[in-house]
């Protein structure tokens, strides 16, 4: 196991597969849709295996309700104390029963504070509902969008709330047919909007098993490094990747590490 992933203490991002991240921001811990069970939607397997799962987390955020984005077996790992923010009232309920102490369901894109960090969380699109986040601090803001489309009310999103790392799904996967995740062009135009200086690649990390009826209907396809530009990383499970403005306290060890273009900025 390397480093990052042995302590998750650095600023940055601790990419542990999929689209499950653990952010260090100001010392508050913030895990993404976390996924242990496989299949998920009875068709869907990590490729390759996650790294293991951060428990003692501060804060989950949960975008959406396909099982590899909510996944009960996953939360019931956690620790009770964290918050829970879930896009819609029946997942709340879900995750009242495991006992955690507080769930959230954004009414609106308005600012939720939460210690150091002021959370926002529009909405997104997506075959069900959806909500992305955006997460500022002190030093700088994080922009996490989950499997969204890219939309003009998240254009105008981006506008006003800049942010300097971003994580994007760029990818032409369909459902039946139906594309429901930004195109790697739409990714690097979000980007743009958003003003990320560096970007990681999310929801790039799994495949249908043609084993179940439903696999059959999926088709992944995820953007090649030569769709995206420099800013984009595509992370593995157990890198870290630091926040830019939190790169001077990465160990040079680490950054010794470092791997070259498209994942400058990623230590293994």
């Amino acid at each position: 196991m390397n480093r990052a992933a042995a302590d998750f203490v650095a600023e940055g991002l601790h990419h542990v597969g999929h689209s499950t991240h653990l952010l260090v921001l100001e010392g508050i811990r913030v895990l993404t849709d976390p996924w242990v069970t496989e299949p998920a939607d009875r068709c869907l397997f990590h490729e390759p295996a996650p790294a293991p799962l951060p428990t003692d987390v501060d804060l989950v955020l949960i975008t959406h309700a396909h099982g590899d984005h909510f996944d009960p077996a996953a939360l019931a790992r956690l620790d009770r104390g964290a918050t829970v923010i879930v896009p819609e009232q029946h997942l709340a309920q879900a995750i009242r029963g495991l006992r955690f102490a507080r769930v959230l369901v954004p009414v609106d894109d308005g600012p939720l504070p939460f210690g150091p960090i002021k959370l926002r969380a529009p909405e997104g699109r997506h075959l069900v509902p959806e909500r992305v986040f955006h997460l500022e601090s002190a030093n700088g803001a994080v922009f996490f969008g989950g499997d969204t489309e890219r939309t003009p009310q998240l254009d105008a999103f981006a506008a006003e709330h800049r942010a300097a790392f971003a994580i994007l799904p760029a990818e032409r996967s369909t459902i039946l047919g139906k594309r429901s995740v930004m195109p790697p062009e739409d990714a690097r135009a979000l980007a743009d909007r958003l003003q990320a200086s560096r970007c990681v690649l999310t929801h790039h990390e799994s495949r249908a098993s043609r084993r179940h009826p439903l696999g059959w209907l999926v088709r992944i396809d995820i953007a090649r490094d030569d769709e995206l530009d420099a800013r984009f990383v595509r992370p593995r499970p157990g890198d870290f990747v630091p926040f830019p403005w939190a790169e001077t306290a990465v160990a040079p060890a680490s950054a010794s590490t470092a791997s070259s273009s498209p994942a400058s900025g990623v230590a293994r």
